[in-house]
């Protein structure tokens, strides 16, 4: 224990101090100062479809690769989380009317297309309703923060709609399923243990940051490029785990999968549509769009293969592209602006 001391000297209340582990912290954290990540906008603008193309190359190519590489997705999202909240003002974050108007708006929509889609087929009304129940994405502030959008709201979103899915999900599920046998508790901890984390980690970090290490939060603040970098990198892995899904079906059954494409690119095109307005209406025009358009899709996958006919798998992997393309659009759109 002397020798461990020894690394940090402390003195009174200032803590940590003269140490060699604090010299090189302070070191660090000077050097940190130095260095500045900057994405020229021309490579913002062309990054996107490249990342997509490689995407679909790989997963037809090496789909084995992309498998295995998809495990390090969670954590990928976690540092853009943290490079995002970085920015983040957190007296500010609070529930707000347009909040509650978008889960509404989602919760209901989903069981009304569900009940229009079931008069015509039972399959495609599984897809149309997955597709507007899955929850939003927990990406989703890296995006609106590249598009200039409102992060405290959309933060304040994503806690406020999964604690409430938490119960939501495990209601409405059996409506739809025909399942009664659903246990309502075990999901909700399943759904609670899935996305918390992830969520709640890099807020908790980004929170201690800012009172222990300022010179860390300045340096993420000042290289907003990092979120960039690492969503190129995730979104190559999902748009291969998509294609591979799309690949693995029977050549048979490809009517059936355009059917279920057409679908999700309906769905898709229909919620960014329906969160814009909303968003406008309340002056949170990117945050609104990508509330309703931008889908946790690792989790629509997981209830399709749960609850649903695994068919349906193949318009979320559908959705995801869609959804990427969208994004990838306003992001080339938004650089082109503001060159």
């Amino acid at each position: 224990m002397a020798n461990i001391a020894l690394l940090f000297e402390f003195s009174g209340n200032n803590g940590i101090k003269n140490g060699p582990i604090s010299e090189f912290c302070t070191t660090f954290a000077t050097d940190l100062n130095k260095i500045t990540m900057v994405v020229p906008q021309k490579v913002k603008s062309f990054m996107m479809p490249i990342t997509m193309t490689l995407g679909v190359i790989f997963g037809i190519t090496i789909p084995k690769v992309i498998l295995s590489l998809s495990v390090m997705l969670p954590y990928l999202v976690a540092g853009m989380l943290l490079v995002a909240y970085s920015k983040l003002h957190f007296k500010n974050i609070r529930i707000v009317p347009m909040h509650f108007v978008l889960i509404i708006t989602q919760m209901l929509g989903a069981l009304i297309m569900w009940k229009l889609f079931s008069y015509w087929n039972p399959l495609y009304a599984q897809q149309a309703f997955i597709c507007i129940f899955c929850p939003i994405a927990t990406s989703s502030p890296v995006v609106i923060g590249m598009l200039g959008g409102n992060l405290t709201c959309v933060v304040a979103y994503i806690l406020f709609f999964y604690i409430g899915a938490s119960f939501l999900i495990p209601g409405i599920l059996p409506i739809v399923t025909g399942n009664d046998t659903i246990p309502f508790l075990p999901m909700s901890l399943i759904i609670a243990k899935q996305v918390m984390p992830m969520i709640l980690l890099p807020l908790l970090i980004t929170m201690a940051m800012k009172l222990r290490f300022r010179r860390g939060i300045h340096f993420l603040r000042e290289n907003q490029s990092l979120a960039f970098y690492l969503w190129s990198i995730c979104l190559t892995l999902v748009i291969g785990k998509a294609t591979i899904y799309v690949m693995a079906e029977p050549a048979n059954r490809i009517p059936t999968e355009l059917m279920l494409a057409a679908i999700s690119l309906f769905t898709c095109l229909l919620q960014f549509g329906v969160g814009h307005l909303i968003g406008v209406h309340y002056h949170e025009n990117v945050v609104g769009t990508q509330s309703l358009g931008q889908k946790n899709t690792a989790m629509g996958l997981w209830m399709t293969f749960a609850y649903f006919n695994p068919l349906v798998s193949v318009g979320m992997a559908a959705y995801s592209i869609f959804q990427n393309s969208i994004n990838s659009l306003q992001i080339y759109l938004y650089a082109s602006k503001n060159k």
